[in-house]
């Protein structure tokens, strides 16, 4: 049988160890905000996606929890931006 400590000691461990870091949650925002059917990668809205996403956790929650069909039509509700790809710029 664990003694007290070592089962606080896993707990803890589990809720800090198992927790992604930064660059896989932000990994995780940019893959999933490329599969939204009909979103432009190289538009405005694209870009306005992932930055929301990267700094909402409830807006990304929502985005995750929604089916597939729904994703487009609530980023759009979100942020205003256009889903027309643009042009990089050449310097």
């Amino acid at each position: 049988m664990a003694s007290k400590s070592s089962v606080a000691t896993n707990v803890s461990d589990q809720s800090y160890g198992s927790q992604p870091s930064i660059e896989d949650q932000m990994a995780i925002v940019v893959k999933r905000v490329g599969e939204v059917k009909r979103l432009v990668h190289k538009s405005p809205l694209y870009w306005e996606c992932i930055e929301l996403l990267a700094r909402d956790e409830v807006s990304r929650g929502i985005f995750y929890a929604l089916p597939d069909g729904s994703k487009l039509h609530y980023l759009k509700r979100k942020i205003t931006a256009s889903n027309e790809e643009e042009d990089e710029p050449f310097f």
